[in-house]
């Protein structure tokens, strides 16, 4: 139902743009502009009542996000980004506030995020060998169930990174930027370039980044 009603609220406002979404699968619409979105993620917190979940919605122009917004409705966070001009959240009692990435810089101090695969999905021991590492090394380890938060939480340097693995493309495409508007860096987790819906994702504030892809090597 969500996700119909962004589809249908997004087709009156810009009829010939394409849409990608997790319950809809793809409307191609002009080739040149497509909607990316995850009305609902965070499902499983959802439906147990976890009250940690999200919309996320970015925007993409002949292959590249230009823009993205994460809501929190619990909490009444709105981050948001636009390519080129930074990375912002506003909350119900403060006007619009600039995201930055943490500026931690020694993993001891670190604070990671990560998703943890569930039954049918993953290589869950080779998982837990790389969360035994990051364990071992760092001040932390949160696994909250929301990729697309979780993201927005380390462009707003509440964590110093975030890895995951299977991510889907509406999963992360508002995040993702929103972590390098933030002054953050996106990689896979072996510091390769990042390409939506690729195998893994790793965002970190860049001090930790190399330290992070060592551990996880």
């Amino acid at each position: 139902m969500a996700e119909k009603t962004l589809r249908a609220e997004l087709s009156r406002t810009r009829p010939e743009y394409g849409f990608l979404g997790e319950e809809g699968g793809e409307t191609k619409g002009d080739g040149r502009n497509r909607w990316i979105a995850d009305p609902l993620d965070g499902t499983t917190n959802f439906l147990h009542g976890v009250p940690h979940f999200a919309i996320s919605l970015a925007l993409e122009r002949e292959g590249e996000v230009i823009a993205g917004v994460i809501y929190n409705p619990i909490s009444d966070e709105l981050f948001w980004t636009e390519k080129g001009n930074g990375a912002y959240i506003d909350t119900p009692n403060a006007r619009s506030r600039r995201l930055r990435v943490s500026g931690r810089k020694e993993m001891n101090q670190a604070l990671i995020g990560t998703g943890i695969p569930q039954k049918g999905r993953g290589d869950h021991p080779e998982y837990l060998r790389k969360l035994e590492a990051v364990m071992g090394q760092t001040a932390g380890v949160r696994r909250w169930g929301a990729g697309a938060l979780d993201l927005a939480f380390v462009a707003a340097g509440r964590y110093d990174g975030f890895f995951e693995y299977g991510l889907a493309a509406w999963d992360v495409a508002a995040g993702a930027l929103m972590v390098r508007e933030a002054g953050g860096l996106i990689s896979d987790v072996a510091g390769n370039p990042y390409e939506l819906g690729g195998p893994s994702l790793l965002a970190t504030n860049g001090h930790l980044r190399d330290s992070l892809i060592d551990v996880l090597r």
